[in-house]
C-alpha cells in the first residue's frame, strides 16, 4: 500500500514516517511533502492508496491542494494531521474523516491504519478506497462553521450517507455498533458507539440520552409510559426505555 505524507513541520513528518516504516510494514511511503504544491506533483505521480494531510501550510495549503486535483473523487483514503482545537475536531468527527492530532502519538497512528484494515478486508491488497468531493466540502464548511452542524456524515460499508440532523428521530446501541433511526423510515448502522453520538450531538439540545443504549431527538416523542414501564414511545413506533436516574431530567424538560 502505497502511502504520501503532506505537512509542513518536518517533526510531523519524520514521526509518522518513522512509527509507520517500524509498526506498519504493509505501508510504503513513497513521498514526503512540505506544502500542497508538493503534495499535489506526488500524488499524480504515484497515485497513493492513503494520504496524511495537513491543512494549515504555505503556498498551497490542505484544501487548495484538494481543490486542485478536481471535482470527481479522490481515489485515496484521506488521514488528516492537525493540531486544530476541540472545536475542530468535532468537524472532523462530523464528517467522518480520520484525523491525527499533533502531536502525533504512536499508538494512536498505529490504530488509525489497522482501523482501515478492518473498514476493508482485502486492505492493504486493494486500492482505490474513494474519498467523496462532497465529504471534504462538508469538512471544510464545518470548519468555518459559527453555529452547529446540522449535516451529520456516516461511513456506511456501502459508502457515505449524509444525514440531516433534524430527521434522526433515534439513536439505539448495538455493542461497538450503533442503529441510526430516521424520519423516513431508514435505519442506518454506523461503526461508532452511543457515547461517540453522545458527545458529537451535545451542542444539539433537541437531544437527549434516556438510557445506556438510546439517544432520542425530543421533536420526535409520541408518548411517555410511566409506572413500571417507564417507556418514551416515539413517533416511528419505536419503544425506549427510560433509566431511573435520567427520569427527573426528562420531566423537567417538559415541565411535567
Amino acid at each position: 500500500m502505497k502511502a504520501i505524507v503532506i505537512d509542513d513541520e518536518p517533526h510531523c513528518r519524520n514521526v509518522i514516517e518513522r512509527i509507520v516504516e517500524k509498526h506498519c510494514p504493509q505501508i510504503e511511503i513513497v513521498a514526503s511533502c512540505a506544502d500542497g504544491i508538493e503534495g499535489l506533483k506526488a500524488i499524480l505521480k504515484h497515485q497513493p492508496d492513503v494520504v496524511f494531510l495537513d491543512i494549515e501550510m504555505p503556498r498551497m495549503n490542505g484544501f487548495q491542494m484538494l481543490e486542485a486535483l478536481g471535482n470527481e473523487d479522490l481515489n485515496f483514503t484521506l488521514i488528516f494531521t492537525t493540531a486544530y482545537d476541540k472545536f475542530a475536531v468535532k468537524a472532523f468527527k462530523f464528517s467522518a474523516f480520520d484525523y491525527l492530532l499533533k502531536p502525533i502519538d504512536n499508538e494512536e497512528l498505529i490504530a488509525t491504519i489497522h482501523k482501515l484494515g478492518r473498514r476493508a478486508p482485502s486492505f492493504p491488497l486493494a486500492s482505490g478506497f474513494q474519498t467523496s468531493t462532497v465529504q471534504v466540502q462538508e469538512l471544510k464548511e464545518y470548519l468555518h462553521a459559527e453555529t452547529p452542524f446540522n449535516k451529520l456524515t456516516i461511513a456506511t460499508t456501502k459508502g457515505i450517507r449524509f444525514i440531516e440532523i433534524k430527521d434522526i428521530i433515534s439513536i439505539e446501541a448495538d455493542g461497538n455498533y450503533s442503529t441510526i433511526h430516521l424520519l423516513n423510515g431508514d435505519s442506518i448502522v454506523a461503526s461508532k458507539t452511543l457515547g461517540y453520538f453522545a458527545d458529537l450531538l451535545s451542542d444539539h439540545s433537541t437531544f437527549f440520552r434516556t438510557h445506556k443504549q438510546f439517544i432520542v431527538n425530543l421533536t420526535f416523542i409520541k408518548e411517555y409510559v410511566g409506572g413500571d414501564y417507564n417507556l418514551i414511545i416515539m413517533q416511528n413506533g419505536l419503544k425506549v426505555k427510560l433509566a431511573r436516574t435520567r427520569k427527573d431530567v426528562f420531566m423537567e424538560l417538559f415541565r411535567i
